[in-house]
């Protein structure tokens, strides 16, 4: 990070001075305020640095890049884990539902049991209550499934045992229910988590040289406009009288002269209107088009203005 370092020894208004980069732009950069830009936009504001000071930025390129990755994946893991969380709580609810319902049974279940017992106990006797049983189909029933006669006091200690057994399955249940829930939780929190945290890891160097948004650079007039076009790497240059907007090569650097300033600039996904009565000054490059005084034009045009 040599250039950057060569940037930050430099003065935010000497740097905007020398490169006509706006001046918060310039400390945005300097701060590594990577969230202020597009792509396009930091991409060519970065060649404007190298090419001024003669660095290379290629690691702030990577900075940015790596940053831009970061929050992709942050933003996702952040989706992931609220669904998740979501979903848990729905089990829980419907986990409670089905308890509840299990609870209903057993308890009614009970209830007719001892409806059943209590009707065929018979209380005259003093000595020995034993269970009579008159109906037909309760005698077929009690031969079918070899039911022996049942005490009152077998009967209350068997509901006893039901209670304590009913508790304690009710405690040891919601016990582990809990315990599942959230053990499912964690494990399901933490798996997007260590997902997005391995694929930051795995993350492999972007190249500087990757392919950036289509660049585009189009000249609408409003009216007649004389154009003066200049490639500032061969110094080629044509003069055009247009009506219609005029489409340049976006991936060369141009330097252009008006006759005079009432057109609209489209560059990149921007648009910008300029409605002057006298000729201007431009120069594009690296997807940046900005106006230039008459000095850094002739610099850039060998000493000419055009």
């Amino acid at each position: 990070m040599e250039g950057f370092n060569t940037l930050q020894e430099l003065d935010s208004k000497t740097i905007a001075s020398a490169t006509h980069i706006p001046i918060a732009h310039v400390e945005s950069i300097l701060n590594k305020e990577f969230e202020q830009f597009q792509k396009p936009q930091f991409f060519g504001f970065i060649s404007i640095l190298e090419r001024e000071y003669k660095i290379d930025l290629s690691g702030l390129k990577q900075e940015f890049l790596f940053a831009r990755a970061e929050e992709e994946i942050t933003e996702e893991t952040n989706f992931d884990i609220a669904e998740t969380s979501s979903k848990l709580l729905e089990n829980r609810k419907a986990l409670l539902e089905n308890k509840k319902v299990i609870y209903g049974a057993a308890g009614g279940l009970v209830a007719l049991l001892l409806v059943v017992l209590l009707s065929m106990i018979d209380f005259s006797s003093t000595t020995e209550q034993k269970i009579e049983i008159n109906n037909t189909a309760i005698d077929q029933a009690k031969k079918n499934l070899n039911i022996e006669p049942v005490h009152v006091a077998n009967v209350e200690e068997m509901m006893k045992n039901n209670e304590v057994e009913s508790a304690e399955f009710g405690q040891d249940s919601q016990e582990v229910n809990s315990s599942t829930v959230k053990e499912e939780k964690v494990e399901q929190k933490s798996t997007p988590l260590q997902a997005a945290k391995k694929e930051v890891d795995t993350l492999e160097p972007v190249s500087s040289t990757e392919p950036m948004m289509p660049l585009y650079l189009r000249i609408v007039p409003r009216g007649k406009l004389w154009l003066g076009i200049i490639n500032a790497e061969t110094h080629h240059r044509r003069a055009e009288t247009i009506t219609e907007p005029l489409i340049l090569d976006a991936e060369k650097s141009w330097l252009i002269v008006t006759g005079y300033g009432h057109l609209d600039m489209d560059c990149g996904d921007a648009t910008t209107k300029y409605r002057e009565n006298n000729k201007l000054l431009f120069l594009y490059e690296g997807g940046v088009c900005q106006i230039i005084d008459k000095e850094e034009f002739k610099a850039r045009n060998k000493g000419k203005l055009w």
